[in-house]
């Protein structure tokens, strides 16, 4: 009988509870209190005979000892406890109150304003919300960013130095930075690769089906999958399309007629669905399998990577994270419109030697 991956995950998470280290001051509460509440329980007595007589000490009809000072050692033991718990949640506090917490928030196709954001970051992280709002709501028409190379220049591009003054105000142990969004493709990865490894990020995706915001932690089953690698077709040129499937499925015919002449190479789940990727190790091991893709392609000679991606958020912000921007190739992420007559009609420069700044770029339909 095999054991279902939910109860797996539940008898883990009994197993850590039970074998966790305890905090001091519950140690000695519970202690004290144990002895405070079962002393009736506890008796004995013991006898000694001496010249003089004998002497008994016992619990079985009361006596100083059992009657004072026994519940007098179990108050004590939980006022030390209650005294050392308190002086730890300062001691925390304080420490919390040091520490900055850089909240990026991708307002896009919606807002993340009342969506409960800061609630659910402060929730995970302690310390003092910087926010810091990119905001494109007003860029949007008809679901549709308009105008997308002057909303780079003004709106995505300045946070670029933004954040990186920020990070620099502080040390990596005091600086954490959360991440929640609904940018388009190609200014998520962006962020992500501007982010990079500089810091501790924790990233947050909203659930669809919830209508909340979820962590991308450990905390989340791991189900194993990894990209599946597939040649779609090959190329001649110095320049390769590489299409990553994991929130929808990318129609490749559609890839191959905007991308005339290029090679196409495919990263792709086996399960494609919304609610893949809450698992911080599984995302950590699609990133790994990425960055490996592409430095294969940098060392094949290729000059060019066009990026497709069809990915949550979270997953396109940890996959920008990934790429390095000192040893890989060039590489360019792509805007998905399906009503587009030309479906990819612009994209973004990642951050690289030639591009310190990213840079946009659109495709003609005869490109």
């Amino acid at each position: 009988m095999h054991m279902s991956s939910y109860w797996k995950h539940q008898f883990s998470k009994i197993l850590d509870y039970l074998t966790r280290q305890k905090k001091p001051a519950v140690v000695l509460m519970t202690v004290g209190g144990t002895i405070l509440g079962g002393q009736k329980v506890l008796n004995f007595v013991v006898t000694g005979k001496f010249s003089w007589g004998s002497l008994t000490v016992g619990t079985n009809d009361g006596n100083f000892i059992s009657d004072y000072i026994v519940p007098i050692v179990a108050i004590i033991l939980i006022v030390m406890g209650g005294i050392l718990m308190v002086l730890n949640e300062y001691l925390a506090f304080k420490q919390n109150s040091h520490k900055r917490i850089i909240l990026v928030a991708g307002n896009g196709l919606r807002t993340t304003s009342e969506t409960g954001l800061d609630k659910k970051v402060t929730s995970i992280l302690k310390g003092t919300i910087y926010p810091v709002d990119i905001d494109i709501t007003q860029q949007f028409r008809d679901g549709y960013v308009f105008e997308p190379e002057l909303t780079f220049i003004r709106k995505i591009l300045p946070s670029k130095d933004n954040l990186a003054q920020l990070l620099a105000k502080g040390s990596a142990e005091s600086i954490q930075v959360g991440y929640g969004g609904f940018l388009p493709v190609p200014f998520t990865f962006f962020i992500g690769n501007v982010l990079d490894d500089k810091s501790n990020v924790s990233v947050f995706d909203w659930d669809r089906e919830n209508e909340r915001w979820e962590h991308i932690s450990e905390k989340h089953i791991d189900d194993g999958e990894s990209f599946i690698s597939e040649t779609i077709r090959t190329g001649e040129l110095d320049e390769i399309v590489l299409v990553v499937s994991c929130s929808y499925r990318v129609k490749m015919l559609q890839v191959g007629e905007c991308f005339k002449g290029l090679g196409i190479e495919h990263l792709t789940l086996e399960t494609i669905a919304f609610d893949n990727h809450w698992s911080l190790v599984k995302q950590r091991r699609l990133s790994i399998q990425f960055a490996e893709k592409i430095k294969s392609l940098s060392d094949m000679g290729i000059r060019t990577i066009h990026l497709i991606l069809a990915a949550q958020s979270s997953v396109v912000l940890n996959l920008g994270r990934r790429y390095d921007s000192r040893n890989m190739s060039e590489l360019i992420v792509y805007q998905y419109e399906q009503t587009n007559k030309n479906p990819y009609p612009w994209g973004i420069y990642a951050l690289s030697h030639g591009h310190e700044n990213g840079g946009f770029i659109t495709r003609s339909e005869e490109q």
